[in-house]
């Protein structure tokens, strides 16, 4: 057991459920806890959504070591049941798709089945770490609004989420270590703090292209195609915005599929 791991667990104690539908994970992560972490208390262990969400009710643990599929439902299932309890969660997961996309985008921990100690070793420090600075509060909203459905995202801002439907944002653009999302229905862009890169991998399968370093755009706006070295696409709201060469491929064989 290192020196960090060691100093965290002596100075927190911290409770925890487990739900996962296939046992054999519950019993891993709870041994592993018992284990490497033996200041934080497993008050219980379910492998339904209702069961998972009586036991965060009854005990309101300060961890949820949560599975994103469970059954035929979700973890987002039991998130949107606990109410005002929010532990700060911990996804498990063997599913490297959208909902762990999703979770990327919020900054939220996970392990992605099968995962080694070190792995869990990490996400469990860093929930420990953002529960003694008190950072829970918000993640469980933020994480919510993204997975509304398919076609809908929440951006975090400046002034708490901005719900859109996926129809409505005409291009991304990259300010250093900030996007900004323009759309159709905002007079302004939405500032959002996370890089351009994320973006492209949330949206990338859900009809957006890179055209550029700098620019991501839904193919659905896109208006007309200049010829050039890398050319310009032309977008509903007559914006224009540069395509490199080196995306230019990619762009022509999206373009030749519409």
């Amino acid at each position: 057991m290192d020196i960090f791991q060691t100093s965290i667990s002596a100075l927190v104690r911290t409770t925890a459920v487990i739900v996962d539908d296939e046992p054999v994970f519950q019993d891993l992560i709870a041994s592993l806890l018992q284990a490497r972490f033996p200041a934080i208390k497993v008050h219980g262990k379910a492998g339904t959504v209702q069961g998972g969400s009586d036991l965060v009710k009854e005990h309101r643990p300060e961890i949820l070591f949560l599975d994103v599929e469970i059954g035929s439902m979700n973890g987002f299932d039991l998130l949107k049941r606990i109410g005002t309890a929010t532990p700060l969660v911990v996804f498990v997961t063997a599913h490297e798709g959208y909902a762990v996309k999703a979770i990327k985008f919020n900054a939220l921990d996970f392990l992605v089945k099968p995962f080694d100690v070190e792995e869990f070793d990490g996400a469990v420090n860093k929930a420990l770490s953002r529960l003694e600075g008190n950072e829970r509060q918000s993640a469980i909203p933020a994480l919510l609004g993204s997975v509304v459905s398919d076609r809908q995202i929440a951006l975090p801002d400046a002034r708490g989420l901005t719900v859109l439907h996926l129809d409505d944002i005409l291009h991304c653009t990259s300010d250093d270590a900030y996007t900004n999302v323009h759309t159709r229905t905002e007079k302004k862009p939405v500032l959002v703090t996370r890089p351009l890169s994320l973006f492209d991998d949330y949206l990338s399968d859900k009809g957006f292209v890179r055209v550029h370093q700098s620019h991501l755009v839904n193919h659905k706006h896109i208006k007309r195609y200049i010829r050039g070295e890398g050319g310009e696409v032309v977008l509903s709201d007559n914006t224009n915005l540069p395509v490199s060469r080196r995306m230019k491929a990619q762009l022509m064989e999206i373009l030749d599929r519409i």
